[in-house]
């Protein structure tokens, strides 16, 4: 990209460049007055001045290229952040379908309806009461062995006799699960269908197939919409058409097709693309990229940024050299103007006078528009920095509101399971199914360090880790409140306090109850193992290259997760009110002094996902802090 484009990219460092050239002409042409007009000791002054000139054009020529690469530098780095988060968000999300397909294909209730042993309408009720759980889900089919489908929940989605997915044959055919986004005929309103499938298996026999089809339009617009400003747009790619836009409408790419290139500049706007880290492995449909741009002359030019604690921020050495040679230039000018007063007052040549002025007119302009440059580029940097700040906390907490969304889901599905409900509703429980089913999900749910059963007295019958917890009794809020919930949907979770059950740390346990012919026989706990999870989260949302920390905290200042080395869970910080109390739904910034460092501070609040402290029973205002040393 060459620097006539560059600038048409950013209109106001245009106009600097045309300040510069227009003074810089004004200035030629006072000198070359005052050459004509003056004695000749005045001349030799002018002569001095336009050493100045060089000096100021070799000034322009440092400081405009720096003005444009940090703003190609702020908002490349702000549109790769967008891509880069809306893939990797996306991925994260599609990671969880993957146990859901494999867990649900195991469920008893599906097998005994393609045995025969139990009703569609059973099944049917069974599976909407999945969906309403784990509520990414718009259809669930169950397909026999010779691709027939057997059932459907979703009563819109009408799916003809005739219609055949190759889908079914090839999820037969494999012990994993299939993912794939296309054109299905059991999904004939639909143009495409994201679906996980995975076949349904007994003693080693096939019985059938599930098919979870996602909400994938949906979930794209709930990433967009809390992402995007305005004046900047993402898709999702698979190299041959555009999947998802925050746009109006989806097709052919029609955009650049330079998308690896860090930056690409075509049509006015500018382009830069970004492919899925992964996680914990999985990578989704390899071909999936995000792209993210901007028609940067169609966005405004930002307010200087306050720095309330009065501290600029730190400017590199060949910043520092530019504004050293600007206040160079506006001295010498200042000097010429001096002697040209002192020389013609003593040789009483008044027709330096109107020089003289000019000179002053010239050189206030000069220095204004030095300042306003190196103002710019002072705004630019921090502007940087307050991106990265805000834009990290805003990802560590929609990271943590998606994840505790999984578990909400997580507990109540299983709190439905048959066996728990038989054996809690039986005289005496058969602990060792109990635990063998626990150690079985445990192991395909690894955010958990424990699952246990507790039954109507809140006493411990089965657990999926630590057996000798079994026969303890159980307290707390959340354990009293799930003994006494009358409503299915809900789901209860014990305040970030140390407990017996994770070794005496701090952590959330998630429960919901369990019934049996309708009756409450019990409940579930499940212990998220919230160290590692959230360190994780944290440290995959931190801005890369920066100095800092960051944070999860309570309202009081009480840390939830924290990458500080000397500052560990339950510790309180001391933190203005005036963060403590922050409570709007987009991230802001502060600057603020902390342990004697001068740190830029993002500020999110945790506000859910879907109906996760939205539409349900769970109220816990979280803060996500991300501290970066400036």
């Amino acid at each position: 990209m060459n620097d006539s484009q560059l600038l048409e990219l950013f209109p106001f460092i245009r106009n600097s460049v045309e300040l510069f050239d227009n003074q810089n002409r004004f200035l030629k042409k006072i000198i070359l007055t005052g050459k004509i007009s003056a004695l000749e000791k005045a001349a030799n002054l002018f002569s001095f001045t336009e050493k100045t000139i060089e000096t100021f054009t070799d000034l322009k020529d440092e400081l405009i290229p720096l003005l444009i690469q940090e703003n190609v530098k702020k908002h490349t780095e702000e549109l790769h952040s967008k891509a880069q988060i809306s893939i990797d968000i996306l991925i994260r999300n599609l990671f969880e379908r993957t146990a859901d397909v494999g867990f649900l294909a195991t469920d008893n209730v599906i097998i005994e309806f393609l045995r025969g042993d139990k009703s569609a309408e059973m099944l049917k009720k069974r599976l909407l009461e999945y969906t309403l759980k784990y509520s990414v889900y718009h259809e669930i089919i169950i397909a026999d062995t010779q691709g027939r489908v057997a059932l459907n929940i979703n009563s819109g989605n009408v799916i003809s006799d005739t219609a055949h997915d190759p889908i079914i044959e090839e999820a037969l055919a494999i012990d994993g699960y299939i993912e794939r986004y296309a054109y299905s005929p059991l999904f004939s309103s639909q143009n495409k269908s994201l679906m996980f499938a995975q076949r349904i298996v007994e003693n080693h026999q096939p019985m059938g197939v599930l098919i979870l089809c996602f909400r994938f339009e949906d979930e794209m617009e709930r990433i967009f919409s809390s992402l995007l400003s305005p004046s900047e747009h993402v898709y999702i790619t698979d190299g041959k058409q555009i999947i998802a836009t925050s746009e109006s409408s989806v097709g052919e790419i029609k955009k650049p097709k330079k998308s690896n290139d860090k930056i690409t500049f075509e049509n006015g706007n500018l382009y830069v693309s970004a492919s899925t880290k992964g996680y914990e492995g999985y990578f989704g449909t390899p071909s999936w990229k995000s792209v993210s741009y901007i028609n940067a002359r169609k966005s405004s030019q930002k307010p200087p940024v306050e720095d309330t604690i009065g501290i600029k921020c730190t400017l590199d050495d060949n910043i520092k050299s530019i504004i050293r040679k600007a206040d160079d230039v506006i001295e010498d000018l200042s000097d010429v103007i001096i002697n040209g007063e002192l020389i013609a007052s003593k040789e009483q040549v008044y027709v330096l006078t109107p020089v003289l002025d000019n000179l002053r007119i010239v050189s206030s302009a000069i220095l204004t528009t030095i300042k306003e440059t190196v103002n710019n580029l002072e705004n630019t940097i921090m502007e940087g920095l307050i991106y990265d700040a805000q834009s990290a906390a805003k990802l560590a907490i929609e990271i943590m509101d998606r994840n505790l969304y999984e578990r909400a889901n997580d507990c109540r599905w299983w709190a439905m399971t048959p066996l728990f409900e038989q054996e809690l509703g039986d005289a005496t429980s058969d602990t060792k199914q109990m635990n063998d089913v626990l150690s079985y999900i445990n192991n395909l749910y690894t955010v958990y360090t424990n699952l246990f059963i507790y039954n109507r007295d809140a006493t411990i019958v089965a657990s999926s880790n630590d057996q000798s917890i079994i026969g303890n009794k159980i307290s707390g809020d959340y354990i009293s409140r799930t003994l006494s919930n009358q409503i299915g949907q809900n789901y209860f979770v014990s305040a970030f306090e140390p407990t017996p059950y994770y070794q005496n740390e701090a952590t959330y346990i998630y429960s919901a109850t369990i019934r049996h012919n309708e009756k409450i026989v019990g409940g579930i706990g499940i212990v998220f193992d919230s160290y590692p999870q959230f360190q994780a989260m944290l440290q995959d949302s931190f801005p890369a290259g920066k100095k800092g920390f960051s944070c999860f905290v309570d309202r009081k200042g009480y840390v939830i997760s924290t990458t500080h080395p000397s500052i560990r869970p339950m510790e309180q910080m001391e933190l203005d009110e005036v963060i403590l109390r922050y409570n709007d739904r987009q991230s802001t910034h502060r600057f603020l002094i902390y342990e004697g460092k001068k740190y830029l501070v993002g500020i999110a609040l945790s506000y859910g996902y879907r109906e996760y402290k939205l539409q349900d029973n769970y109220k816990n205002d979280i803060l996500s802090l991300t501290f970066i040393e400036y």
